[in-house]
């Protein structure tokens, strides 16, 4: 069922969300998504933070193989997007040591063979076509919607997280797998066994560009759903959310 601007304002008053809820679009640019940006260069799609706050579109366009000189944004997220399945021979040493030719080590993993099982783990997902939009959630494009991440602090992310397990009895519905940002925003949740909401944000190297407060919680389009539907009886409407919104703003 398309989500209702109703039903999506419902949600954000409870949690009184201030941050940007962003979709990831598959889908090519239009009037629907203005005003919008054109990623470039080796930018970092979290660079584009306050431009989804203030209700822009980044518009990432399928680049070249070129990781020296990109020009459609960082050459990760051109992966992580599913314009390319190949990484370089010399990833799994960019991830660690620097060897084998890599421009440079980032030191994530313990050794270039363990970084080699998480690219091999890494499954690039299937984009229709040469473009994919990031930027304010519009449920009138809601059939182009391939995930919804809400960025938050703390209390807000506790109660997302308790609301995107709200219809299950497990307690595993979060994940929180290793991954660059952007791959967390897509790649890993169509990676995971089953559908589950992905914590994010956790990439280091993307962290400069938000608040130091804010983490993320990625969802599919069936899960946010399901977390608009909440019932007037759950823990949004009970006195002790209540009571923790009025607790912060003393």
């Amino acid at each position: 069922m398309i989500p209702t601007r109703e039903a999506v304002e419902r949600l954000t008053q409870a949690l009184e969300l201030r941050t940007p809820i962003v979709a990831l679009f598959d889908t090519a640019p239009g009037a629907d998504f203005a005003p919008t940006i054109e990623a470039g260069g080796r930018a970092c799609c979290f660079a584009y933070y306050q431009r989804w706050v203030a209700g822009e579109t980044v518009v990432v366009r399928r680049g070249d193989e070129s990781f020296s000189a990109p020009r459609h944004g960082c050459p990760g997220m051109q992966r992580a997007l599913g314009f390319s399945g190949a990484y370089p021979p010399w990833m799994a040493n960019f991830l660690t040591d620097g060897a084998n030719g890599a421009p440079m080590g980032e030191g994530l993993k313990a050794s270039p063979e363990l970084a080699a099982e998480f690219l091999a783990r890494a499954k690039p997902p299937r984009p229709q076509g040469d473009t994919m939009l990031m930027g304010p959630l519009r449920v009138e494009r809601w059939n182009d919607v391939r995930s919804v991440t809400f960025f938050a602090d703390p209390d807000r992310l506790s109660a997302l997280m308790t609301l995107a397990a709200f219809w299950s009895g497990g307690d595993d519905e979060i994940a929180a797998p290793f991954s660059s940002g952007c791959g967390l925003m897509w790649r890993e949740l169509q990676n995971q066994d089953r559908d589950r909401a992905i914590l994010g944000c956790t990439d280091i190297a993307m962290r400069r560009y938000l608040p130091p407060e804010i983490l993320s919680l990625t969802v599919s389009p069936a899960r946010f759903e399901k977390m608009l539907g909440f019932p007037d009886s759950a823990f949004l409407n009970r006195e002790w959310w209540g009571e923790l919104l009025r607790a912060r703003r003393r």
